[in-house]
């Protein structure tokens, strides 16, 4: 079954939010790769680069973002950033090494799981605890303020 964004999972800068619906799209386009009998290989190692470079170039934008809003769990957000792009270089290096179809199967499947499980929870833990700031710092922009920010997370 396929992910469906839905707009409560937006964080509210826009750029963010368009890549977490890329992802999205990606990742389900990735397992409608994998969901018939047979796995075209060709396609699938296609799909996994992609999304591998989209992953990384998306995790630059929101460090940025972060950076910019001050944001407070950086530090952190970065070292799971990092984590994830170290174990999806594992699987896709992994991959690349195998030739038996049935084992390439099966990593096929265990990187569709983990990306599914990583990228909602990813958005839903991680990123939405950003929205606050996200929204003062917009308030303090428009507001021509220069104070720090003291968003509050509930």
């Amino acid at each position: 079954m396929p992910i469906t964004w839905r707009d409560a999972l937006n964080v509210g800068e826009e750029d963010i939010d368009s890549d977490h619906r890329q992802l999205v799209e990606m990742i389900n386009s990735f397992e409608k790769a994998i969901s018939g009998p047979q796995i075209d290989h060709k396609a699938v190692a296609r799909l996994i680069l992609g999304l591998f470079q989209y992953t990384k170039d998306h995790f630059e934008r929101e460090e940025a973002l972060q950076r910019r809003i001050r944001y407070p769990y950086y530090e952190s957000h970065c070292k799971a950033h990092r984590d994830v792009i170290r174990e999806l270089h594992s699987i896709i290096e992994g991959y690349g090494k195998l030739k038996e179809e049935g084992r390439r199967d099966a990593i096929v499947r265990h990187l569709a799981s983990f990306l599914r499980d990583w990228l909602i929870k990813h958005i839903i833990e991680s990123d939405l605890r950003m929205a606050p700031y996200i929204k003062e710092y917009n308030r303090n922009k428009t507001l021509g303020s220069k104070k720090p920010l003291v968003a509050r997370v509930r």
